[in-house]
């Protein structure tokens, strides 16, 4: 458990202090359904969205082995999902998905006063844009 709670804190640290980590905005802004990201598919785009979705899974809930059986991968993929997306300065496409997730979430924050709507306006930005970049990709 102490090896578990370690890995997520040391993603967590990478955001910096006061990140909100929902599945939910994960949810909304992924390009694809949670069945196809389940699947056993090793298309790097694909696989990256996944590395996302589990890791804010397993950092909102605290646990690798519920993200794991939700994506239906084992605890070991989780963390090395985990550290992809802990060390993704070395992968820009990953860390450019990841920034313009966190990006947007706060730039809606900051300019909002009610919880429910700048919720909503950031992940309906966020998936425009992700749909605009990723349409050239599945051409």
């Amino acid at each position: 458990m102490s090896y578990e709670l370690n890995t997520i804190r040391n993603t967590k640290k990478t955001f910096g202090k006061n990140k909100r980590f929902l599945f939910e905005d994960f949810l909304i802004a992924c390009p694809f359904s949670i069945e196809y990201l389940r699947q056993k598919n090793r298309k790097q785009e694909v696989m990256q969205w996944r590395q996302i979705g589990m890791s804010w899974y397993a950092m909102e809930y605290n646990s690798l082995t519920e993200a794991g059986s939700f994506f239906r991968h084992n605890h070991s993929t989780v963390v090395h999902s985990l550290k992809c997306v802990q060390d993704r300065k070395w992968n820009p496409s990953l860390d450019e998905k990841v920034n313009k997730i966190v990006d947007l979430i706060e730039k809606d924050i900051e300019y909002s006063n009610e919880i429910g709507i700048r919720e909503v306006n950031s992940l309906m930005h966020l998936e425009k844009l992700i749909k605009k970049k990723l349409a050239f990709v599945e051409k």
